[in-house]
């Protein structure tokens, strides 16, 4: 099975399928909006060239660290399941049309090449995020203030208020949480490219389910405030970005449970179509 995962994955890895997706991961990283001293809405792209120019004065708040941590945005939110899944959409859709699939199914059988495609599609989707992010880190350590640029005072506060008990800790987290994330962000792309062959639903597909899931979210999170609760920390653990936030209470582990759920669900679903002759 290791091997089979291993072939799979490396089938993804075609430098294109790669090298466009991390491209687009750090520009809309980039892309992300945070408020200057005035109050005022600006991307990250804006902040770092303002901050070169002097026209805002650097802040703590603005070191890479903050604003590598602030990288998911909600325009990358929405993008990621299409970026991370690229190129998983492609080489399957094309062993479809080539009869690889048939030759695969023979060799591997169904239950081994199936489980092999969903894992290894995971695999790669967070693969593929964690060094989008990493690169979008060192771009962010590049044009804006590191954090020892700053005084003693001011860096124990931003360890208080943004990246806890130490810096390894805190880089360990936001790496692991990036790889959750595109874990996460793959499913759509997995679970639209196991069953469609179209290539208009391949495409729009994985970006309009993951549209459709945030804004369920969103509203059961508003509903639950509207009839009085006190909370929704529920229904906003399952909120993209909360996947990123590593910890080790059960409104992190819950969602993480559930993704791993669908998954097993997806991959099931895909053998039983493989069986029945529905895909091929």
């Amino acid at each position: 099975m290791l091997r089979c995962i291993g072939l799979e994955f490396r089938k993804n890895c075609y430098w294109p399928y790669v090298l466009l997706p991390v491209i687009g991961i750090v520009c809309l990283g980039f892309g992300n909006t945070v408020y200057d001293a005035s109050g005022k809405s600006i991307t990250l792209l804006e902040l770092a060239g303002q901050l070169r120019a002097g026209v805002i004065a650097p802040d703590i708040s603005f070191s890479a660290p903050v604003i590598w941590q602030q990288g998911l945005g909600s325009w990358l939110v929405l993008f990621a399941p299409l970026l991370v899944s690229f190129g998983y959409i492609v080489t399957l859709s094309s062993e479809r049309q080539n009869g690889q699939m048939k030759f695969e199914l023979i060799r591997a059988g169904s239950i081994r090449y199936c489980a092999s495609k969903v894992v290894s599609g995971a695999l790669f989707g967070g693969t593929v995020f964690l060094t989008g992010y990493v690169l979008f880190g060192l771009a962010v350590n590049i044009f804006f203030p590191t954090l020892s640029s700053f005084g003693a005072e001011e860096q124990s506060l931003c360890m208080e208020l943004y990246l806890g008990n130490s810096m390894l800790s805190f880089f360990f987290r936001r790496l692991a949480g990036a790889f959750m994330f595109g874990v996460f962000s793959s499913v759509f792309g997995i679970g639209v490219a196991v069953f469609f062959e179209d290539k208009y639903m391949l495409i729009c597909l994985p970006f309009l389910l993951n549209y459709i899931y945030q804004q369920i979210i969103q509203k059961t999170a508003q509903r639950l405030y509207a009839d009085g609760a006190d909370s929704a920390v529920w229904a906003e653990a399952f909120y993209p970005p909360s996947i990123a936030d590593i910890s080790a209470d059960r409104y992190w582990a819950v969602p993480v449970l559930a993704l791993l759920l669908v998954y097993l669900a997806v991959t099931a679903a895909f053998c039983i179509s493989v069986k029945r002759g529905k895909i091929s």
